[in-house]
């Protein structure tokens, strides 16, 4: 398909009957050559298939032809990154797996050779890569996440912009862009704004465009998170988010509230629990000896994706491993019972001060060997 200086067919989402027929007809003109713009859910852009020469050269004009700024590559999923950088950082990883589908950028300085994007054809490559960086991103919105399940074909994309340089939202700031073949029409995007960019470095990041996701939640997905667990939230997993909490802090010469700046969020959920309950009172009296606090501790219910974006997920006893297991399977190389001999730690629930006493020093003696064993 070449450029056309017709104007682009134009569909309106909102008044489609069958959004599947719009998906097949969005992939068929991606597939043959063509410009689609559409939403995703922080502005608009302009979409081509990296495997289309002549649309590529036409969305790196879009871009800006002079620019040494890549174009953005589309994924379906995390697990997909490991393909396009092969020698993934444990932080790139991180990122990747808890802010996507989502809307943060991930760019990484350099091409791997073992990687796909040198498998693009020749000609492409300087256009998306013209500093040999590779920015990637997994998006949220439905539709363009149908488009690349049935795309044979990596999707490249750029931002639109608005009159006067603004942020495109709406569909009618595509208006004055040449070449489109097909615009889908979604009305204004969810989010606003443009997604964050960050280059990842090995083991470190900066963000080089601010954008929906601030600093202090990027700081949060990109630390290393430690996920306690037992069955209602209010006594033992609480317990010992606080005192290791306390722990890590004492080690690491910092603040308990210094630790997500140093690169740690702890934090625990229950297996059965309702969200929003206190801990329990004599939890809170043993923990603050301790050094930690459980003031505004609120019970979280354990979700699947908390599961998945954990680094590191300790159970108080063998049941609460094996439910864990059965929930996500393969999150077992990353799953642990808290005592270091594999056996469980009684539920205090109910029971007298002393006996929440008991149970915290066992807790605290059974953290000095995790994060020995964790290196921390």
């Amino acid at each position: 398909m070449t450029e056309s200086s017709s104007q682009p067919e134009r569909i309106d989402l909102a008044q489609a009957d069958d959004r599947r027929d719009v998906v097949h007809r969005a992939v068929a003109c991606l597939a043959q050559g063509g410009l689609v713009g559409l939403s995703t859910e922080t502005v608009y852009g302009v979409a081509a298939s990296a495997l289309q020469p002549d649309a590529v050269a036409r969305l790196r004009q879009i871009k800006g032809g002079d620019e040494p700024v890549p174009l953005t590559l589309l994924l379906k999923g995390p697990v997909e990154v490991a393909d396009w950088v092969p020698g993934l950082s444990a932080l790139g990883w991180r990122l990747a797996r808890r802010a996507w589908p989502g809307p943060v950028t991930l760019i990484f300085p350099k091409a791997d050779s073992r990687g796909l994007a040198l498998r693009l054809p020749e000609s492409v490559r300087p256009l998306i890569f013209p500093d040999g960086a590779v920015a990637l991103r997994s998006p949220a919105h439905p539709l363009i996440r149908e488009i690349l399940r049935l795309l044979p074909a990596p999707l490249v994309i750029s931002r639109g912009v608005g009159p006067g340089g603004r942020v495109a939202t709406t569909v009618e700031d595509l208006d004055p862009i040449s070449g489109l073949s097909l615009i889908l029409d979604d009305g204004p995007t969810r989010l606003g704004n443009v997604s964050t960019s960050v280059v990842v470095e090995g083991d470190r990041y900066r963000v080089v465009r601010p954008g929906v996701v601030d600093a202090s939640y990027l700081t949060r997905m990109a630390g290393t998170i430690i996920m306690f667990i037992c069955t209602g939230n209010t006594c033992r997993s609480p317990m010992a988010e606080a005192i290791c909490k306390a722990l890590l802090s004492q080690r690491l010469g910092c603040s308990i509230d210094d630790l997500e700046e140093r690169g740690f969020v702890i934090l625990s959920a229950g297996i059965a629990t309702s969200n929003g309950m206190p801990a329990a009172a004599h939890a809170v009296e043993v923990v603050r000896a301790r050094g930690g606090s459980l003031q505004h501790h609120a019970s979280r219910q354990l979700t699947p994706d908390m599961i998945r974006h954990a680094d590191y997920l300790v159970t108080m006893t063998n049941d609460h491993l094996e439910a864990l297991l059965d929930q996500v399977p393969e999150c077992a190389p990353h799953a642990r019972l808290l005592h270091p001999h594999g056996d469980d730690v009684a539920d205090p629930v109910g029971a007298d001060r002393e006996t929440y006493q008991r149970t915290a020093r066992m807790i605290e003696a059974y953290l000095v060997q995790l994060l020995d064993d964790l290196g921390l």
